[in-house]
């Protein structure tokens, strides 16, 4: 039987989704040791905004652990942060704290010199989530936004919560989107001209608008909101904007979406032209068959848009992917930059998206100045002079036959996604984690689509999964160097003025690299997966460099896409580390291991277990509990370790026994107990493969 043409779509979650044995070089305490050299960068001893400044470049001026003394890094300490899921937001600084968001919208601040968990504070706490998708999502939060003496954090019920850095007390609140609309908030704010900006995220299911809103960053109070979609094309629109939109959305599309277009991630205040520039998500549905007949740009979704700051109103706007099928968002990846072109310093928007392109817009009209995959694609042969793409046929999937495999490059994924871009503004080198992920795609009987990430694993020897570290120069539009990883899903990257770029992996490590010639000189152990890009201070004379890890549930590509995104060594417990120069903290402990006790139950046919399998794809038990049952931590716990005892008991849990907010899987008999079938036979699997008790 072939498992490919049994595979279904999943409905309501799009699923966008070697170790290198080296360690910290500490320095012998018996040895005696170089005085250390102090950095004079005191006005960069605080990381305060999310990129280290609004162009979200993620540079630091420090320079005290460069190219020649990198070797010399060792850990300072390492604590467990006490949170159910990993951290893949990334840390802010001031006055000696750092601040980090985790899962259930926690936010934690601790002592850059010791480590000292100062304060704790749970805005979800007496909140139960209102639907199973918050239940899910709950889990996801990319980071915090700190303004004065505030710490503002967004809430998957969709709050922005202010919180004072030195208590932790609350100082004000307020709603910037309706969770009973199927909205949540999941990244993190951004702030310019005292003012905070916050998307949302319709968690692609095309049952709203999309918006982004700003506020009042002192008090709270709602300032302004800009629509990314029209509205419904029967009532008047909001401004003759929408109805210019509404013309690009084509016939009927109002019946089957309200377009969605989130602002869930890529927000940059650019600070020279006050103006907000946002990435909208791709239209929902992604097959382009189920929204409007003759549709055009379906604006402004997959776009990149200018906003006024003071009031949200349109400046100008860039669509990436007309007609986009593939979730290639320009939702990620937006950096401020200036740069030399031909003569003149311009200012210019820099957009990485997931679609495998670096754009180069005019920061003050929007106009295509240059664009170029840095990493191979089969959706476009390349942009036209405007910077619109020139259709590739080999990934229009939705024109297969049913049972005929569409391969696409990059996967519904990304080439890039949100984690955070670097830039050396002095050599303008941008540095890109990147992924390539093969993804194959095939229509069913039921007319639906399976998403297939893992080619590799089904014996295709060009379905290799994996991630690089690239340096690209965006004004020739060439690479640099580039570096390999052995896994897809790794951190972000941040540059330093010492000449190196750090970036920690899906295996549990930092690693640093000669900005230059991208040369590895070294490989730290973290002891558990990193999705979060470091940030740096000083403190006490000191560089810290400071980097969450741990098991990446709070990423659902990464809870998903299981081995993708970690080991098992490095499904770790949540934990912020600091490195300094002459560090020799002792080395974090890696996850234990867990052991599979014989299952109760025989064995089922194999052929059971193969229907089973696209069943459980099918119904998005994947997207929390990963492939084969096998979790990355967090709330959903590993099917090997805790096998269903019966299938009674697997229709309890499908109806919502131990999850009440959880919606009842409807199956029919037959159905679960082949759903069964393959949970008890990757039981067996893995206690006849070892760690067996």
């Amino acid at each position: 039987m072939n498992l490919k043409k049994l595979r279904l779509a999943i409905v309501g979650v799009t699923l966008v989704f070697f170790v290198i044995v080296a360690s910290g070089c500490a320095i012998d305490a018996d040895e005696e040791q170089a005085p250390l050299p102090m950095t004079s960068d005191e006005e960069s001893t605080d990381w305060t905004l999310l990129g280290n400044s609004s162009d979200m470049q993620h540079h630091s001026g420090l320079s005290q652990i460069n190219t020649e003394t990198v070797s010399g890094l060792g850990l300072a300490w390492a604590v467990d942060l006490p949170t159910r899921d990993g951290l893949v937001g990334n840390p802010l600084i001031r006055n000696g704290r750092i601040f980090q968001s985790g899962s259930q919208s926690q936010v934690f601040a601790n002592d850059l010199e010791t480590g000292e968990l100062l304060w704790t504070y749970e805005p979800l706490a007496d909140r139960p989530p209102s639907s199973f998708l918050e239940t899910w999502l709950r889990s996801l939060n990319r980071g915090l936004a700190l303004y004065e003496d505030l710490v503002i954090v967004g809430t998957s019920d969709c709050r922005l919560v202010a919180i004072d850095q030195e208590t932790g007390i609350e100082k004000w609140q307020v709603e910037t989107c309706d969770g009973e609309q199927n909205h949540m908030i999941t990244g993190a704010p951004r702030i310019g001209g005292g003012k905070v900006f916050i998307g949302n995220s319709c968690a692609d299911m095309g049952l709203n608008r999309g918006h982004v809103d700003a506020v009042d960053a002192k008090t709270g109070q709602h300032l302004w909101r800009f629509y990314t979609v029209p509205g419904d094309p029967d009532e008047p629109q909001d401004s003759e904007l929408y109805e210019m939109a509404l013309k690009t959305w084509g016939d009927g599309w109002y019946e089957k979406t309200r377009g969605c277009g989130s602002v869930w991630d890529a927000m940059v205040y650019d600070s020279e032209l006050d103006q907000l520039i946002i990435g909208t998500g791709a239209p929902a549905p992604s097959d382009p068959t189920k929204r409007g007949n003759d549709a055009g740009d379906e604006l402004f979704t997959s776009a990149v848009v200018a906003l006024d700051a003071q009031t949200g109103a349109y400046r100008w706007h860039f669509t990436q992917v007309p007609g986009n099928a593939w979730n290639y968002e320009p939702a990620v990846g937006l950096m401020m930059a200036t740069l030399p072109l031909d003569g003149v310093e311009k200012r210019v928007v820099l957009s990485v998206p997931k679609n495998g392109f670096v754009y180069l817009l005019d920061a003050k009209t929007g106009k295509f100045i240059s664009g170029r995959n840095y990493v191979p694609v089969n959706w476009a042969k390349g942009l036209d002079e405007t910077g619109r793409p020139i259709s590739d046929p080999a990934a229009r999937y939705w024109e297969a036959a049913e049972g005929e495999p569409t391969i696409i490059l990059p996967s519904n994924a990304g080439a890039h996604d949100w984690t955070a871009l670097a830039f050396d503004p002095q050599k303008n080198v941008l540095f890109i984690p990147a992924m390539t992920m093969p993804e194959r795609r095939e229509r069913n009987a039921t007319g639906e689509f399976s998403y297939d990430h893992r080619q590799a694993d089904d014996g295709d020897p060009q379905g290799q999964a994996f991630g690089e570290l690239v340096a690209w120069d965006p004004i020739s539009q060439s690479n640099v160097w580039r570096h390999r990883n052995a896994l897809p899903y790794n951190g972000g990257a941040m540059h330093t003025a010492g000449g190196l770029v750090f970036q920690g992996t899906a295996e549990g490590y930092l690693n640093a690299y000669d900005a230059a010639s991208g040369e590895q000189l070294g490989s730290f152990t973290a002891g558990g997966a990193i999705r979060a890009a470091p940030a740096t201070a000083v403190a006490g004379g000191r560089q810290y460099i400071i980097v969450p890890a741990g098991a990446p549930s709070t990423s659902a590509a990464s809870a998903g896409l299981t081995d993708y995104s970690s080991t098992r060594e490095s499904r770790s417990r949540p934990r912020l580390l600091a490195f300094v120069l002459g560090g020799d903290a002792a080395t974090p402990q890696w996850a234990s291991q867990p052991t599979f006790t014989k299952p109760m139950v025989d064995r089922y046919p194999a052929e059971m277990s193969a229907m089973g399998e696209a069943i459980y794809e099918g119904a998005g038990c994947v997207a929390c509990h990963g492939y084969g049952g096998q979790s990355v931590g967090g709330a959903a716990p590993d099917l090997r370790v805790r096998l269903p005892v019966n299938i009674e008991h697997l229709k309890a849990v499908l109806g919502g026994a131990l999850a009440p907010r959880m919606p009842e899987i409807a199956l029919d008999d037959a159905s679960t107990e082949a759903l069964y079938a393959y949970l008890v036979n990757t039981a067996w699997n893995a206690h006849e493969g070892g760690n067996a008790k």
